[in-house]
């Protein structure tokens, strides 16, 4: 059970609240009871914690409110072992690497997962729109195949390439960021607090009864004739919040029906991410 202390915004020193300067300043107090969260609007900030505080500790939490500055924390620059500055001008997260792949991870394995392929000259990997709650639908002439792969750790979507040959005109592709059923996900439109489920904030979340599309990042790209040497999509940046472990990418291609027997092709992407091999043991390595 949590419990919350609230403070109007007027309370604060200059009527500015910073959360990461005001978690440190809470933890670095006597207050022995750990913090859960900050829950600030625009005029009331909720200091959330694990169990209730004692009066004194409460008098503690007056004082480190009327205190506060509200001014942002100052953070060390990163430099390199031998004390250089770190700078850079691209936006791979720290402590991550470059990997490009065209197939996913299994639970112990990085890069022994299934594969960004399709091939209209079999029945494999048909596209059922039954599998998803909220997925596209096919329209009467066309077919579709699916096919998604996953990481085992985070990782942070950038730039991508298709090959294809056999294309008829009006195939295209759309790709996706995944939420795998049977998982809680953010939703505004869900029926399920961040309490309910043992979180932290006030946020939604909803229950996958079926896979769902939680976003989309190529929407009906066009494919024609053959691309044997890639139809790059580059983005200018990495994605800012990394994709979670377990998500799925999921990709559909849609053909007409008539004249796509030999119609194939396959994707690659460029991420960032911390692990890229498993030791011989069974650790991970490949950091950079």
């Amino acid at each position: 059970m949590s419990y919350t202390y609230n403070f109007n915004k007027t309370d604060f020193l200059n009527d500015i609240i910073n959360p990461g300067r005001l978690t440190q300043e809470i933890g670095s107090s006597t207050i022995s009871i750990a913090l859960d969260s900050l829950n600030i609007s625009t005029s009331v900030c909720g200091i959330v914690f694990k169990a209730a505080l004692s009066q004194d500790e409460q008098t503690t939490l007056s004082g480190i409110v009327v205190a506060h500055t509200g001014d942002p924390l100052s953070v060390d620059p990163p430099i390199m072992e031998d004390g250089r500055p770190l700078v850079r001008a691209d936006t791979r997260p720290l402590e991550t690497q470059t990997y490009f792949t065209s197939v996913g991870d299994t639970e112990d394995g990085i890069g022994d997962g299934d594969s960004l392929m399709w091939d209209f000259s079999s029945d494999l990997d048909i596209y059922d729109e039954g599998s998803l709650e909220n997925g596209p639908t096919v329209a009467s002439g066309y077919k579709a195949k699916r096919f998604d792969i996953w990481f085992n750790e985070p990782v942070y979507l950038k730039d991508g390439t298709m090959y294809f040959v056999n294309a008829p005109f009006g195939s295209y592709i759309s790709m996706y960021i995944t939420i795998p059923a049977g998982n809680f996900y953010p939703n505004a439109s869900g029926t399920y607090t961040s309490a309910m489920l043992g979180l932290s904030g006030d946020d939604m979340y909803a229950y996958a009864t079926k896979d769902v599309l939680y976003a989309s990042y190529v929407m009906k790209h066009g494919m024609i004739d053959s691309c044997t040497m890639g139809d790059e999509l580059n983005a200018e940046g990495a994605q800012v919040d990394a994709m979670p472990a377990g998500w799925h990418i999921t990709g559909i291609v849609v053909t007409p029906e008539e004249g796509s027997e030999n119609f194939k092709g396959f994707g690659s992407l460029e991420l960032y991410r911390q692990y890229t091999c498993v030791l011989p043991g069974g650790a991970k390595g490949g950091e950079q």
